[in-house]
């Protein structure tokens, strides 16, 4: 049953416009104690990327609060039954625009911050989702608030819907191809295989990362031209990420004359061993000098190792380490095969 009104105002007497603003303003400040006790256990003051979410909902806020206290103080105004009806109609279709709007500055303040903390740690593909995430949100937003405003004038918008949802599958598999091409995306993005600037292997392509997009992954190669690959195949290839190599494997076969006497062979294995420890490129644990044994009448002598290096040192690291290893052989009396 309706509240009885305690005292007989209407809204064009000054008795029912001072109810409306005294509801009004109650709704107000209780918006604001609520702001201020969010903030207090929120501790925004001293986080400033939470005092700037508040601060994107706080308008928005305050005109609700104020609408819902004069809704409330309806209740104690006389008003004629259809006049009421309009005006609540009025309020509801105002709410219904207040919350869409929050709920956008909402989305573009998170995605700012977002964005900003994603670029900090570096991670810069990630952050090319934010703005279209944003849109994504905002274009939601507004069509579940236009719904809302015609559910508010009566219209059924469940037709409507189911019409939108129809609509909506046929354009899903219209762009079947785009689509697969975004998730894709989103899947590189998300896990982060690649990142731009990675010297890698996608499939049977080779290159560097110049950019990741929604719809394709572009890598420069090393004839400089640009191969576009779409994300769905990036997706599901084989990658192999050269950049986050910690180092690079060295290895020579070093040709020893077949006759080599075993004491020579022995102590020649020692010293190149002790060569090879003492470059300090080089990681110690995995040095190995090995005997392989004969081969089409020459003798092989394995030297295998890992490099604390993957950049540009490994190809002078590479020549300089084969130079001193050929001469210890010579110096040691095994001179190389000459076949």
């Amino acid at each position: 049953m309706p509240t009885d009104p305690l005292v007989s105002r209407t809204l064009v007497d000054a008795g029912g416009l001072l109810a409306l603003c005294i509801g009004g303003a109650i709704g107000l400040v209780l918006v604001r104690v609520l702001i201020a006790l969010i903030r207090r256990f929120a501790h925004t003051r001293s986080h400033p990327m939470r005092e700037a979410f508040v601060r994107s909902i706080m308008t928005p806020s305050l005109i609700l609060g104020y609408l819902l206290g004069a809704r409330a103080s309806l209740r104690w105004i006389d008003v004629e039954p259809s006049l009421l009806a309009d005006v609540r109609m009025g309020i509801r279709v105002v709410i219904v625009l207040l919350v869409a709007w929050g709920t956008m500055r909402a989305a573009s303040t998170a995605g700012e911050l977002a964005r900003t903390n994603l670029h900090t740690r570096g991670r810069v593909s990630v952050a090319m989702l934010v703005p279209v995430t944003v849109r994504v949100v905002r274009w939601l937003t507004i069509a579940v608030a236009v719904l809302g405003v015609l559910a508010q004038f009566g219209v059924d918008v469940t037709h409507l819907v189911t019409g939108l949802g129809i609509g909506g599958i046929a354009v899903a598999l219209a762009a079947q191809k785009t689509l697969e091409n975004l998730f894709g995306g989103l899947s590189v993005v998300l896990d982060q295989p690649l990142r731009p600037g990675d010297s890698c292997r996608i499939g049977s392509v080779k290159g560097v990362v110049e950019e990741i997009g929604l719809r394709s992954t572009r890598l420069r190669t090393a004839d400089q031209t640009v191969v576009s690959l779409p994300n769905s195949m990036v997706a599901t290839a084989e990658i192999e990420n050269m950049s986050v190599r910690t180092g690079l494997r060295y290895r020579m076969v070093l040709p020893v004359r077949p006759n080599a006497p075993a004491d020579a062979l022995e102590s020649c294995t020692h010293a190149l061993v002790g060569l090879m420890k003492d470059e300090p490129m080089l990681n110690a644990a995995t040095i190995g000098v090995h005997v392989l044994g004969w081969n089409g009448g020459i003798l092989e002598v394995e030297c295998t190792a890992t490099t604390t290096t993957s950049g540009s040192e490994f190809a002078p690291l590479r020549e300089r380490l084969t130079i001193a290893l050929l001469r210890e052989v010579e110096a040691k009396g095994l001179s190389l095969s000459g076949k």
